[in-house]
């Protein structure tokens, strides 16, 4: 009987151990930035607004309602690297809320 209990507890400790690893895997591959975007995504929506903060590939803006507006970038994305945070942007956003273009765009005076 002794066996068995032994043999079950090392059974429980190692599923334990084992979905611990691949939540910790999946956790970290949520950390990375997004896929490219599906070939086939229609729906794109423009979005403008002052770029008020940008953590890595995720971008925040604050459009003409004071709303913030948050989207991704990946490498397929045109011109990230053309914006810095305090620019006024227009940009590009798919349903997958990844950005296709970002600009950069004078504000009006």
């Amino acid at each position: 009987m002794n066996k068995t209990w032994i043999g079950s507890l090392l059974l429980i400790v190692f599923t334990v151990v084992s979905m611990t690893g691949v939540k910790a895997a999946e956790q970290a591959e949520r950390s990375e930035a997004p896929a490219a975007p599906a070939a086939g995504d229609t729906e794109v929506k423009r979005v403008t607004g002052q770029l008020t903060h940008i953590e890595g590939w995720h971008y925040t803006i604050k459009d003409s309602r004071g709303e913030e507006v948050s989207f991704g970038v990946t490498q397929a994305t045109q011109d990230p690297d053309k914006v810095k945070e305090g620019d006024h942007i227009v940009a590009m956003v798919g349903e997958d809320r990844i950005a296709r273009v970002i600009k950069n765009m004078k504000k009006k005076s």
